[in-house]
């Protein structure tokens, strides 16, 4: 949960070596927790094909042994499913992403207390933060007043802050997309999402931490805050840094953009975050980057909007594909010709 990746690699590195045969049972656990570190670092096409290596064949084997010692309350296979289908979320396939989620309720439902309840929570987590990421809010709303519930009846402190992190910003989000927003209430949600972020670093939880950085500058952002917002994105860039916790970094250059008043300051963030999400397979994060690009120059970015947009699958219900596919048809009926 400290993020630390480089040393979480080096501790698996040296118990995969010391494995022998007869102990496959803790390999398949060592190779998905590998996949969930080439997630974390931001290497979504890897991480889906080592994740999901590992789950076919974690899912398929009898592990009495590892049950047996298990003392921690999370679960590596229930673990990595919830990340394969943020995975899936990020390269631009919604419904692939539902699959997964719903293949990892499956999984988890067969684990007694605690693994059982704790995955739970770890499954409405990812689900509310999918949410979130394809604009479905009240539905986020829904998942994380579920979670706190389960957090609650089970007492664990971990998610009664995770979930209440999550519902502020959801509500904080909601009142951004409101048609009046209301200085007070914004102003309010800063506090409170600030206050939250703030145990999160003084505890050292900083797994996931950049997502609920990106939604506080964007908050501040909206409330004519650009300098501090900016401060909070070069801060979580910098525990990217730190860390090797890279897999949100594209938002991040992103949101930061937006921050600035030079036009050149801001083109060189959206083209780094454009860059940056396409060396990453993160095709959703591209198309946000190429939607501001286009912004920003017009038709000159006209086919890099193309692109992205034709990259993306189109059986889901992406806010950012509707918005692009607009733009493309307006400028193009503006111009008079037919953009396909």
């Amino acid at each position: 949960m400290r993020a630390d990746l480089r040393r979480a690699e080096r501790v698996l590195k040296l118990l995969q070596s010391g494995l022998g045969e007869g102990r496959r049972w803790f390999r398949t656990e060592i190779e998905a927790s590998l996949g969930w570190l080439s997630w974390a670092r931001g290497d979504f096409d890897r991480a889906c094909r080592e994740m999901e290596a590992a789950v076919t064949v974690g899912m398929a084997e009898e592990r009495p042994e590892i049950d047996a010692v298990r003392f921690v309350p999370d679960e590596p296979i229930g673990a990595v499913l919830v990340h394969l289908a943020w995975g899936r979320l990020v390269q631009g396939d919604l419904t692939g992403a539902e699959v997964e989620l719903a293949r990892a309720a499956r999984w988890i439902e067969r684990l007694d207390f605690p693994q059982g309840p704790f995955m739970h929570d770890y499954a409405l987590f990812m689900d509310c933060w999918m949410c979130i990421e394809s604009g479905q809010l009240e539905r986020a709303a829904v998942v994380s007043a579920e979670m706190i519930e389960q957090a609650e009846r089970h007492d664990f402190d971990l998610w009664r802050l995770i979930a209440a992190t999550q519902r502020t910003s959801v509500k904080a989000l909601a009142s951004l997309a409101a048609d009046d927003l209301d200085p007070a209430e914004l102003s309010a949600h800063i506090e409170a999402l600030t206050g939250l972020l703030d145990t999160w670093h003084t505890i050292e939880l900083n797994l996931y931490r950049t997502f609920f950085d990106g939604v506080l500058s964007r908050l501040l952002t909206a409330a004519g805050q650009p300098k501090q917002a900016r401060a909070r994105l070069d801060e979580a860039l910098q525990l990217a840094q730190d860390t090797g916790m890279h897999f949100y970094d594209a938002e991040l250059l992103r949101l930061r953009a937006r921050t600035h008043t030079d036009p050149d300051a801001r083109r060189g963030d959206v083209n780094a975050a454009l860059e940056l999400a396409r060396q990453q397979g993160a095709t959703l994060f591209e198309l946000r980057a190429a939607v501001d690009d286009f912004e920003l120059r017009g038709e000159q970015a006209r086919a890099v909007l193309r692109d992205a947009v034709e990259r993306m699958r189109v059986d889901g219900a992406w806010p950012e594909l509707a918005r692009a596919r607009a733009a493309l048809e307006f400028t193009s009926r503006a111009a008079g010709g037919i953009d396909k």
